[in-house]
């Protein structure tokens, strides 16, 4: 399976804290989601992504938009990708 490092950066109330790009290595093929086209993530990535955009266990902001597909699987947007 091909993977790349994509650049991923949410917008709006996505982004509530306005943290920074992120690097992401991600398998090559995006899955079609009720929720559009994600790249899935494993556990890990899935919670550096969200400690990257909010680290505030209290806080219940979207944290950086990060989608649960199916129970305990995570993906990213794609429309955020840069």
């Amino acid at each position: 399976m091909e993977r790349k490092k994509i650049l991923y950066r949410p917008n709006g109330i996505n982004n509530f804290h306005n943290s920074r790009v992120i690097g992401v290595l991600v398998s090559g093929v995006p899955v079609k989601t009720y929720a559009g086209e994600l790249y899935p993530l494993s556990d890990r990535q899935s919670k550096r992504v969200k400690k990257h955009f909010c680290g505030i266990s209290e806080c219940r902001c979207p944290a950086g938009a990060l989608i649960e597909y199916e129970e305990g699987k995570y993906g990213l947007p794609v429309e955020y990708i840069i």
